[in-house]
């Protein structure tokens, strides 16, 4: 089965505090993140991989991670970034 889109979760500057205190063992610099997001993101693109960034925010981020029993981790943050992509697709 050929991948459609690529979903990556991206963060929001002023949500960074609220991403640190739900995972303290999170990148504890959003310039540091935001530049390795973005060369990654660059290199998907450049391979011909649909990648798209999908802003995610704490709040809903959270209320989904407590629903399906799922952690706070890089994991499941791509986990619902694919989630939300999927939700944007239906309307």
């Amino acid at each position: 089965m050929k991948v459609r889109r690529l979903a990556i979760a991206w963060l929001r500057q002023e949500d960074w505090p609220r991403w640190l205190a739900m995972d303290p063992g999170f990148q504890p610099d959003y310039q540091h993140w935001l530049r390795r997001m973005d060369t990654t993101f660059e290199r998907l693109k450049e391979a011909g991989v649909n990648a798209v960034k999908v802003e995610i925010r704490p709040d809903e981020f959270d209320e989904w991670r407590k629903a399906t029993g799922r952690g706070v981790d890089t994991h499941a943050r791509a986990a619902y970034a694919a989630f939300a992509a999927m939700r944007m697709d239906l309307h």
